[in-house]
């Protein structure tokens, strides 16, 4: 009869309308068991391929089938579109994570040749060439060219270096200053009393002085540091060197009560100091803030030296006549420094503004011999001869090395050298020159 067909166990199925046939088999399809036992547990929510013909056609082609005929046939079809489904849907992921993986190289890619383009060829080559990972490293650590100590300031090699004068007369002290400064050269000045010139880079001290007039000696001296030179007056000799090019003079008597101040607490000419940030303010408006220079030959970082037996525990330095101004070194194993007394007895004092007192101490102690020359129009006067060479004594460590110290002129900086003429490495630290001459009994001694 047309208009219907017998689809399965006798079930009929009426199409009213040809055109209607492929929609009402659809339905049908639906509602059947066929359709229920073919849908998996968890809803499908998978929209990229539509089966739903597939399913309609083996649901037509199987229908006639008796229930013995249907069983096989419809679990054949099944397993085979089973697993094809499966497979299309392994080969879609497949596709799906190897588009990810171009593109996310794509990407890659052009990142890469994006900054090689913006970046000159050249700069990256020397940047591959020269980069170290253990000098990277390296850079981040840097080292005070006066003292050879590790430091955090990073433009510590190029920062402005500071030379103060402080004078050592008995009504002087104790001074304020010394301990805190990277290099002190000592020398007599006149009539036997010495004097002092104290280096510092970087770091300024929080409290110096007392501060006193300039001497030729150490004039010549603080030219290679590049120097801010702080005086108050001087010899006529070392304000005429001052005044010509490569010094840095910064004289206290012009500016009193502006950059230094006289104390309370000690009589003129005693009492004019001067502390780190009225220094700063005083460089910085004259327009020096930068100073370079080599400095002294340092022993590597973290290197320990342990002398298997020590030759200068205990060492005197002849610097006149008088014992106000001798001095004597104690050697300390357990710092490895040296502590700095009176020779006539008592500890060298340094104070603090709060007028806590700590002793002097140095890393290193050295002893130069040096010319001494008296002015002819001012005999009480004594200038020393800085450039050429002459007889010195380092003390470090515990032991003693006999040196020959050099300079060939003033804007040399001085060095020091062993009997193999190489050049001596000094410890890490603080350093402090004697300097004692050879015509009026100075000396240097020592002992275990």
């Amino acid at each position: 009869m047309d208009g219907y067909k017998r689809p399965f166990r006798g079930s009929k199925i009426y199409v009213h309308k040809k055109d209607d046939e492929d929609k009402t088999l659809v339905n049908l399809y639906k509602e059947s068991e066929y359709a229920k036992e073919d849908t998996p547990k968890k809803s499908r929510k998978n929209k990229d391929a539509d089966t739903s013909g597939e399913d309609i056609d083996d649901f037509i082609n199987t229908s006639n089938n008796t229930d013995e005929e249907d069983i096989p046939v419809k679990k054949s079809i099944k397993k085979e579109r089973k697993k094809r489904r499966q497979k299309e849907k392994r080969e879609k992921i497949a596709k799906s994570i190897i588009a990810k993986i171009v593109i996310s190289l794509i990407v890659i890619a052009l990142i890469v040749f994006g900054g090689l383009w913006f970046f000159k060829p050249s700069f990256i080559e020397n940047t591959l060439d020269n980069f170290n990972p253990e000098k990277a490293v390296a850079d981040e650590i840097y080292y005070s060219p006066l003292t050879g100590l590790e430091t955090k300031n990073k433009n510590i090699a190029t920062d402005e270096a500071t030379c103060i004068m402080i004078e050592n007369s008995t009504d002087a002290r104790p001074q304020s200053g010394l301990n805190a400064a990277g290099v002190v050269y000592e020398a007599v000045a006149e009539g036997g009393i010495t004097r002092f010139m104290a280096i510092y880079k970087g770091d300024l001290p929080a409290w110096v002085g007392p501060i006193r007039s300039a001497r030729q000696t150490f004039v010549h001296l603080a030219r290679p540091y590049n120097c801010g030179y702080v005086h108050v007056g001087g010899a006529g000799n070392a304000i005429e060197t001052l005044k010509t090019a490569g010094y840095r003079d910064l004289d206290g008597g012009w500016v009193e009560g502006q950059y230094v101040f006289r104390v309370s607490d000690r009589f003129a000419p005693h009492n004019v100091y001067t502390d780190a940030e009225h220094l700063n303010t005083w460089s910085s408006n004259k327009g020096w803030t930068k100073s370079e220079f080599t400095g002294f030959k340092r022993i590597k970082p973290d290197t320990i030296i342990e002398p298997e037996e020590y030759t200068a525990k205990t060492i005197t330095v002849t610097m006149a006549g008088d014992n106000s101004y001798n001095v004597v070194w104690k050697y300390n194993p357990d710092t490895n420094q040296y502590s700095r007394s009176h020779a006539y007895g008592g500890a060298h004092m340094d104070r603090a503004k709060n007028n806590q007192q700590t002793q002097i101490t140095t890393d290193v102690v050295i002893a130069v011999k040096m010319t001494t020359v008296a002015r002819s129009s001012e005999p009480k006067y004594y200038d020393h001869t800085t450039t050429g060479s002459g007889e010195a004594y380092i003390f470090q460590n515990g032991i003693i090395q006999k040196a020959t110290w050099r300079r060939a002129n003033i804007k040399d900086e001085l060095k020091f050298f062993d009997s193999e003429n190489n050049e001596i490495e000094l410890n890490r630290g603080r350093t402090w020159i004697s300097i004692y001459n050879n015509t009026s009994g100075g000396r240097v001694g020592w002992d275990k």
